[in-house]
């Protein structure tokens, strides 16, 4: 099984707090901890732990993050030829964690920014013989566009993380076989708290299916031939960080082991749990060992 993942590539710098500070309020931390992390590459050692072979395309700095995260990548046997390396600072992210497992983000994109698509151009042989391509939204629009045309061109599925939300081109909507946003994306995408609702607007834009990630609620489902609701996997939850991103990367692994859908989306249900029950962004995304003992 063959994945080739798009995206980001950050340093996660993480602050352990009671609750969340609201506008204005300095507050001090229980905790703090540096990791890996970014959607793109939690998402590819993600599907690496799970079982897909994994090619990472995305930009680093030239700096000591860049390259400490590209040799985590190495480490966790990802192919990282498709990483660039350029003179932007490496990408990161500030979170802090409540003690109910709730976040916020702040993601500076630096390298990020800069991968263009025609540093992904040189990868068509890949994206070609994969089995699926996920990308998400912390790089170049101009990228995400031309490495889904590209994706499309050669009928390789892609399934779209839209996160951050942000307004999308039609032409992407138009190439995307599965689109994966979280509630709140959802609303931001489509003006509506309805999921259902929101998730037909999706489609009249000319997505293929729908999967709307719904924490602790499970995981909802649309497309032209059915509607499915995903009950959710009961954990004691920590930190809800990259439980998206896990959630997508065995949504890709589960399709192409040729798992239904709801068999699909139980499996992925199952990981992102697994995931907030361990802190951190990659340090917490669970092996494939791990899950198939939480199934038993």
């Amino acid at each position: 099984m063959k994945i080739v993942v798009i995206g980001s590539i950050n340093m996660d710098y993480v602050l352990h707090v009671a609750n969340l500070p609201k506008k204005g309020e300095t507050i001090t931390a229980l905790n703090y901890h540096i990791s890996p992390g970014g959607k793109g590459a939690n998402q590819a050692v993600a599907a690496k732990r799970l079982g897909a072979d994994v090619l990472m395309i995305g930009a680093l700095g030239n700096d000591s993050a860049g390259l400490d995260l590209c040799n985590r990548l190495d480490k966790e046997g990802i192919d990282v030829s498709g990483i660039l390396f350029t003179d932007t600072a490496t990408g990161n992210a500030m979170i802090t964690v409540d003690e109910k497992g709730s976040n916020t983000i702040v993601v500076f994109p630096g390298a990020n920014a800069k991968l263009e698509k025609t540093w992904v151009g040189n990868f068509r042989e890949e994206i070609k013989k994969a089995d699926c391509v996920i990308i998400q939204l912390e790089i170049p629009m101009e990228t995400v566009a031309a490495s889904i045309a590209i994706a499309r061109s050669y009928g390789t599925r892609v399934i779209l993380n839209p996160a951050p939300a942000k307004e999308i081109p039609l032409e992407i909507y138009r190439n995307v076989d599965i689109i994966t946003p979280n509630e709140t994306e959802l609303a931001k995408l489509t003006g509506t708290e309805d999921i259902n609702r929101g998730a037909k607007i999706l489609m009249d834009r000319g997505v293929q299916e729908v999967v709307v990630t719904l924490g602790d609620k499970g995981s909802y489902y649309l497309s032209n031939e059915r509607e499915l609701i995903v009950k959710p996997v009961k954990v004691n939850a920590i930190d809800s960080t990259a439980a998206g991103d896990s959630f997508n990367a065995a949504l890709a692994v589960g399709l192409n082991e040729k798992l239904d859908m709801e068999a699909s989306l139980q499996f992925s249900n199952i990981v992102g749990a697994l995931t907030t029950t361990k802190i951190g962004a990659q340090n917490s995304l669970p092996y494939r060992d791990e899950v198939d003992r939480f199934k038993k």
